[in-house]
């Protein structure tokens, strides 16, 4: 029965760790229709369908493939396979971003298409979204071992940091700092230099 219990503990939060950050997206996604207009979100979205499936690529299975051979290994030798994991993942994401840096041009030729003026907007998101996909994909294999020690709650609080985090990088690139810029112009001179040099666009790819 306690393991039983155990097992249900842990699945509960990792449960709901994942069930709130995939949450997050409804409930902000009315927050970027509204304050967006849709040739700009469109631009996050075309972007980030394409991050999805590059993800997958990146993780490579690497956390299935940790947790099978953890099971399969004594104890002394279990640090190998945490080693060997996260090394074949530093390799594919070196892979991908050297490929980013090398075509950066040509994506961003084909991502802006007909509208040849916005390749250089697109080469700097093309960057972001790059450098993030890059840092999920590293952060896989260390979160599997947080999950093969048997620490639950280490694993929840590092996922409730990273929402909260979210969260209010969120309200203040795309809520507060406009409201700030709106109703107090004395504070333009703050964000001028990078908030509205950027675009909107830019924050939304840095906040997440």
């Amino acid at each position: 029965m306690s393991v039983f219990k155990k097992f249900a503990g842990q699945t509960l939060i990792y449960g709901l760790s994942t069930i709130i950050s995939r949450l997050l997206n409804f409930v902000l996604t009315p927050i970027f229709v509204r304050k967006f207009e849709a040739s700009t979100y469109g631009i996050f979205t075309n972007m980030y369908s394409w991050a999805a499936m590059i993800n997958a690529f990146l993780a490579f299975g690497m956390e299935t493939t940790y947790f099978r051979y953890l099971q399969k290994v004594e104890e002394k030798d279990k640090s190998k396979v945490f080693n060997n994991s996260f090394v074949v993942t530093i390799f594919t994401s070196l892979i991908f971003l050297l490929t980013i840096l090398i075509f950066s041009n040509d994506i961003a030729h084909w991502f802006a298409k007909e509208n040849i003026d916005s390749v250089g907007q697109y080469k700097s998101y093309i960057y972001f979204v790059g450098l993030t996909l890059v840092v999920d994909a590293l952060a896989v294999v260390p979160f599997a071992k947080v999950r093969a020690n048997g620490r639950p709650l280490r694993y929840g609080v590092l996922k409730l940091v990273n929402i909260i985090t979210f969260v209010i990088l969120n309200l203040t690139f795309i809520v507060f700092i406009p409201y700030l810029l709106q109703h107090f112009p004395d504070t333009e001179p703050y964000f001028s230099s990078w908030y509205i040099t950027h675009g909107w666009v830019m924050c939304l790819f840095l906040i997440l």
